[in-house]
């Protein structure tokens, strides 16, 4: 894994060979004016609805990308919200579609495309063409806007959709570079008005990837558990929308702090390899897969939840719970939380000599004043649950550290949500 962004950039290198290309150039513009045309609007600046609809953090998923030169150019990191990672095309690929799912039925209103970072502007698409489905990842395409972009490299190329259609699905192409034969885009974003989420998925079952083998999931409410091939741990984390969040634990020290977001037939995840923050700049390992069965499986070291509770409270000194969700800037508990707050009841009550403190962590998103506060009343929200359930309020402790201790990067949603956090101590 990268552990400097000086290392990162020079993987991108090795992604993206120059071939047959001129050399780098470091222009930059600014971007033109905005048009009221349908077919090939102008870049521009103009004002958004919402957050970015297909966003990884958000629930976006890739189906199928075009081709890349290797994995550190794939097309998923247009959505990771990095800048300095990107989708990178293989020699003459540049041309293939990219196919994203939506979270949910979503009406693009603007997309907004980030080629800063691009190793040279031949490798900036000039021309590339909007498609919109509301049948399936594969059929019912219908164009929303054709945009010429002007072929510098800057972030924030923006183009309004003058014809809008609500779907699940949008399908990027490239139909033509600035020059040269590799494409480049570093982020894509979109925005627009959100549908109405549906049910949130159950995602019990066994998964299969060729990066990690089998991973075997059993969700109750917001609390998942499970395991892995190579796992040295029970998995033992929780769902946000399509999001689940946890720590990955395998075989030879690979450690840190994962996500995996469930599509229709499509799971994609991923882990840091380090705890916390250290490095300068984290990468995700990402690995994708499909749903093999509804069935969830097993493997030696899974334990029901609270015995993996207990069992990482005796040997860390801590445990991290991600299945316990509050309303948004609220101490208030969601209703899919019940069943981990319950776990945790069940565990205390198993080991009454235990005496444990709450903490509360927040991501970075408002002042450190604020985020200290909204900590401490949800360590405090916690706590009142666990004593309604009978668990003597001498044995808890609360405390609240805002965002001062993330175990991600808040640079990206991503690394907001795994912060976002309840975790015991003894």
């Amino acid at each position: 894994m990268r552990k400097t962004t000086l290392l990162l950039l020079a993987c991108l290198l090795a992604a993206c060979p120059k071939k047959h290309e001129a050399p780098a150039t470091t222009t930059t513009a600014a971007p033109a004016a905005a048009t009221t045309s349908s077919a090939a609007p102008a870049a521009g600046t103009i004002a958004h609805s919402g957050d970015d609809l297909i966003a990884l953090a958000n629930g976006a998923l890739v189906i199928e990308g075009a081709k890349p030169a290797d994995r550190n150019g794939a097309a998923w990191h247009m959505l990771d919200e990095d800048p300095l990672t990107g989708w990178c095309s293989d020699t003459g690929t540049w041309n293939q579609p990219t196919t994203i799912e939506l979270a949910n039925r979503s009406t693009i209103k603007s997309v907004s495309f980030d080629t800063a970072h691009d190793e040279w502007d031949g490798r900036v698409p000039k021309e590339v063409l909007l498609e919109v489905s509301d049948t399936s990842a594969k059929e019912g395409f219908k164009p929303v806007a054709d945009v010429t972009l002007s072929g510098k490299q800057v972030d924030g190329e923006t183009f309004a959709i003058a014809t809008p259609a609500p779907g699940r699905w949008l399908r990027v192409t490239v139909k033509a570079l600035n020059s040269g034969n590799i494409g480049q885009i570093m982020e894509l974003r979109a925005f627009g008005d959100r549908g109405e989420a549906g049910p949130a998925p159950n995602v019990t079952g066994t998964y299969k990837s060729a990066d990690v083998g089998e991973i075997h999931l059993k969700q109750e409410g917001a609390t998942v558990t499970g395991c892995y091939d190579h796992g040295i741990a029970p998995l033992v984390g929780g769902m946000e929308g399509r999001l689940l969040k946890f720590e990955w634990n395998a075989e030879n020290d690979d450690r840190g702090p994962a996500i995996m977001i469930f599509g229709s037939d499509h799971v994609f995840g991923g882990h840091w390899k380090v705890t916390g923050v250290s490095a300068e700049h984290p990468m995700l390992d990402a690995f994708e897969g499909t749903r093999i069965s509804a069935e969830p499986g097993t493997c030696p070291q899974w334990k029901p939840p609270q015995e993996a509770m207990g069992a990482e409270l005796k040997q860390k000194g801590r445990v991290r719970l991600y299945g316990i969700n509050f309303d948004s800037d609220s101490d208030v508990i969601r209703a899919e939380s019940k069943p981990t707050l319950d776990q945790v009841a069940a565990m205390l009550k198993g080991a009454p000599e235990l005496k444990i403190t709450i903490e509360g962590h927040t991501d970075n998103t408002s002042t450190p004043e604020h985020n200290q506060q909204l900590s401490e009343r949800r360590a405090n929200a916690v706590k009142q649950y666990l004593v309604t359930a009978g668990i003597d309020a001498g044995r808890l402790r609360t405390a609240g550290f805002g965002a001062t201790k993330p175990v991600a990067s808040n640079d990206s949603a991503l690394g907001r949500a795994e912060n976002r956090r309840v975790e015991l101590a003894k």
